[in-house]
């Protein structure tokens, strides 16, 4: 992104000359000089910067990608984007949004009148990091057990055979095609019939084995699980049934979303826990998060997101001075120690707080791992679990009989993650 400091007298700059323009505005009386950048990365910002000179005052500025044809014309392909003026001045951090750019059109607007000015800039090069995913409404239901031969044996006496389930329950960062169409929010039988390819997470009701149909004595209720066998079949999470053998299908290990962590940020509520400077980092960069549309927008979003591992994971980057790392786990519980066998359960998130996950992905042939990133903030449990604490002998428990009432109660997120391009 370094700037030089070579004017567009050494570029080519052609503007009309007639009374009206294209836009049927008064040409404006005004000249610019654009200073140059060394280079044009797709899907990057560059800061461009430019001198205005003119007597009337001038209240807009747009910097608009272009491309220069043989014979000297110049035609727009790239999204316009705003910049500011300070001054004479005219900046904006411009990102390249098409691979066609090799000039920049920028256009002066004051009142009823504008001007256009086309400048040489360097081919774009690169290729495109990857594409995001934003929902604002998403849902996730922690699941019934799943019956199947092994634990209902009366109703299905036939190994590897079961009900199978459409209950939404799962999350893939990278999106999985299901019927064409690429989704992120995913049942267990939308994951079967990939062999559980992209698999993220699961959101579920810690309660019993789903294998031998034991009640869970440590642990209890909500948690968000990573998605291999170790971690939905533990003792201590019990969604066996989730990673049994159906038929010829079974979500494995070499297709989920392998190395993909999560770490938690509290808010306030959580006390002598609550980070406040990471919190609100993390607030900042939610907030200004818009749900983009157009190929510029999801570029942009991308960047934006990309806030995360830039200033709180930049041992990724290979960071050697003051290095963050936001560490993860493959599992989230939303109380820990919440069985009957234990004491002093802790929770650990609320409606309100941020998940920030990370998932690393490794393609053929490339030396270095890619890393993409997403937050998601809880809006809402409708299982209420504070109902479902009893104190007995000393100790204050998830009691099972009403932890049965949190199964197929949603939790209700707002979700935006950058993720690979689907292919």
């Amino acid at each position: 992104m370094k700037k030089s400091l070579l004017f567009a007298a050494a570029l080519t700059m052609l503007f009309a000359s007639c009374d009206k323009n294209e836009d049927n505005k008064k040409e404006l009386d005004a000249e610019f000089a654009l200073e140059t950048v060394d280079a044009l990365t797709y899907g990057e910002p560059v800061a461009l910067t430019g001198t205005i000179t003119s007597n009337t005052a001038i209240d807009k500025v747009v910097f608009t990608g272009a491309k220069k044809a043989e014979d000297g014309t110049f035609a727009v392909v790239g999204e316009a984007q705003e910049g500011s003026i300070d001054g004479t001045t005219a900046s904006v951090e411009f990102f390249a949004d098409s691979k066609d750019i090799n000039a920049i059109e920028v256009v002066l607007s004051a009142s009823k009148s504008a001007k256009k000015f086309y400048f040489d800039a360097p081919k774009v090069t690169g290729e495109l990091k990857g594409d995001v995913w934003f929902n604002d409404a998403a849902m996730l239901y922690p699941d019934n057990k799943v019956k199947n031969h092994q634990n209902s044996p009366e109703e299905f006496p036939e190994e590897f055979t079961g009900a199978g389930s459409d209950t939404k329950s799962f999350f893939s960062m990278h999106g999985v095609k299901v019927n064409g169409k690429i989704e992120h929010i995913l049942s267990l039988n939308d994951l079967l019939s990939v062999d559980g390819k992209n698999a993220s997470f699961c959101f579920l009701n810690v309660l019993q084995n789903t294998e031998n149909n034991k009640f869970i004595g440590s642990q209890r209720g909500y948690m968000f699980s990573a998605m291999m066998a170790s971690s939905l079949g533990g003792g201590t999470t019990g969604r066996q049934c989730d990673i049994y053998k159906y038929g010829n299908h079974q979500i494995k290990d070499e297709n989920v979303d392998l190395n993909f962590k999560m770490a938690r940020y509290r808010g306030i509520w959580s006390g002598e826990n609550y980070k406040e400077e990471i919190f609100k980092e993390i607030d900042r960069i939610f907030l200004n998060l818009k749900s983009p549309k157009t190929n510029l927008e999801k570029i942009k979003a991308f960047y934006a997101l990309g806030e995360i591992q830039r200033k709180l994971d930049n041992s990724t980057l290979g960071e050697e001075e003051n290095p963050t790392n936001f560490g993860g786990s493959t599992f989230l519980r939303k109380w820990n120690n919440a069985g009957e066998n234990t004491t002093a359960p802790t929770e650990q998130y609320r409606a309100g707080d941020y998940i920030i996950f990370r998932s690393e992905r490794k393609k053929e042939g490339e030396e270095k791992a890619r890393y993409y990133y997403g937050i998601m903030q809880i809006k809402e449990f409708e299982g209420d679990d504070s109902l479902c604490f009893v104190e007995k002998d000393g100790k204050r428990y998830i009691d099972k009989e009403r932890a049965m009432n949190l199964f197929m109660k949603p939790v209700y997120l707002d979700i935006k993650t950058q993720c690979e391009i689907a292919e």
